[in-house]
């Protein structure tokens, strides 16, 4: 599939041009920037892609935007890899197609407990349990095993019943059911632009390959949709390029920060706040007046829904000693101590004390280690911090965006 571009329409005097990405099914964190920032008819928002999955309220994201468009407010949205990589599957009619639609299903309800497929089941009365493979009419999938078991019944239900463990629906027959019920929303998230222009930006949900719009609308789709690591790449662009898609904290070795990245020698500009994905996750947004599209009187507002505190007694800072993510997170257990672990780093070997709560576990692999800095943030008097997690010790806090503890007096996170 060849890139698309679309142009995002003229601003009105005194409008803004608003930037979001990934929102990742954060419809109340959409809501709540919004409101924070006074979003109105003369501003234009712009979604650069991945307004579902992993999140909460994928359906109810997609339906809040589309209200906003039929209340003529300016919305423009591009395309982001999770639209289309589900959509590709759902609108498939191949075997390969169901057979990754029904892995969607069970990954999401597995893994991320919701997805834009699961809402609508929902909203249908339709079990995710329910739903068979078309060329064994036998076989049901479970929601909490990769393995499947015979059922005495294979019968098929009808559109729009509840399922119960006797009924089943095949993924062929799913697939219809969605796309006629949800037609209005499927057929608007298929036919989103790879990319959206404004002057001299650029949108693209992750990266570009070129900014000559001529050459790029000659790449494949893919290339805008899934670049990991796009601020990473030896690149410099003429036109600044407004990518989400890799969390930026992603993009830092020393701090655990969720803070939009703007490099003006390379003409990138990174907001990914980590919705659904980070712990301290913030949904950012890029904002330029309309007058003046160009980075000299950008700024940047954030969102999100962490209690705030007071802080009741200053604190030093202390740099990480180890930054955990993704990529790199496999570790050993040393120690249990009460809500706290010792964990031995197993790439580097280093030693270092975490919550118990970040760890978790993927059959044949080593225990695993959620993103997760040791810093302590340097905290004054009446500072005003969001509180990510309580522990024993202290809290996991927010300052500016970026994440670290701030420990009860006397207490400690050395190794």
């Amino acid at each position: 599939m060849k890139t698309t571009i679309r142009e995002i329409p003229p601003i009105p005097d005194g409008g803004r041009l608003i930037a979001v990405s990934d929102i990742h099914g954060y419809v109340h964190y959409l809501q709540g920037l919004l409101e924070k920032i006074r979003f109105s008819p003369q501003d234009a928002l712009v979604i650069i892609g991945d307004l579902i999955e992993k999140g909460p309220e994928s359906l109810a994201t997609v339906r809040f935007v589309l209200d906003l468009i039929a209340r003529g407010y300016r919305v423009s949205v591009s395309m982001g890899n999770v639209e289309m990589s589900r959509l590709a599957d759902l609108i498939g009619t191949d075997p390969e197609s169901d057979k990754r639609f029904l892995h969607v299903l069970q990954y999401d309800q597995n893994v991320w407990k919701r997805g834009l497929f699961l809402d609508m089941m929902d909203e249908l009365g339709i079990s995710p349990d329910s739903v068979v493979s078309d060329n064994t009419p036998g076989e049901r999938i479970s929601s909490d095993s990769t393995s499947s078991n015979k059922a005495s019944d294979s019968r098929i239900a009808p559109y729009g019943t509840s399922s119960k463990p006797s009924c089943r629906i095949s993924v062929p027959a799913l697939k219809q059911a969605l796309l006629t019920r949800y037609q209005r929303e499927i057929n608007w998230l298929w036919n989103l632009p790879t990319v959206l222009t404004a002057g001299n930006f650029i949108f693209a949900h992750a990266g570009v390959p070129t900014d000559d719009l001529a050459l790029l609308r000659e790449a494949d789709a893919w290339e805008c949709l899934k670049r990991d690591a796009f601020l990473h790449e030896n690149v410099r662009f003429t036109r600044y390029i407004v990518t989400g898609h890799w969390p930026v904290t992603l993009y830092r070795s020393d701090i655990d920060n969720m803070s939009p990245i703007c490099d003006a020698e390379k003409r990138i500009v990174a907001i990914d706040g980590g919705c659904a994905l980070k712990a301290g996750a913030q949904l950012n947004a890029l904002i330029l007046p309309s007058d003046a599209l160009d980075m000299s009187r950008a700024r940047f507002e954030c969102y999100d829904d962490f209690p705030v505190i007071t802080a009741g007694h200053p604190q030093e800072g202390r740099a990480a000693t180890i930054h955990m993510r993704y990529f790199d997170c496999s570790v050993d257990v040393l120690e249990e101590i009460d809500d706290l672990v010792r964990l031995r780093h197993l790439s580097t070997g280093q030693i270092f004390l975490a919550p118990k709560y970040l760890l978790y576990y993927r059959p044949g692999k080593p225990t695993q280690c959620d993103d997760y800095s040791n810093a302590l943030l340097e905290i004054h008097l009446g500072d005003r911090l969001s509180v990510v997690r309580e522990t024993s010790i202290g809290r996991i806090v927010k300052k500016n965006g970026e994440l670290g503890w701030y420990l009860n007096e006397s207490c400690d996170i050395s190794p």
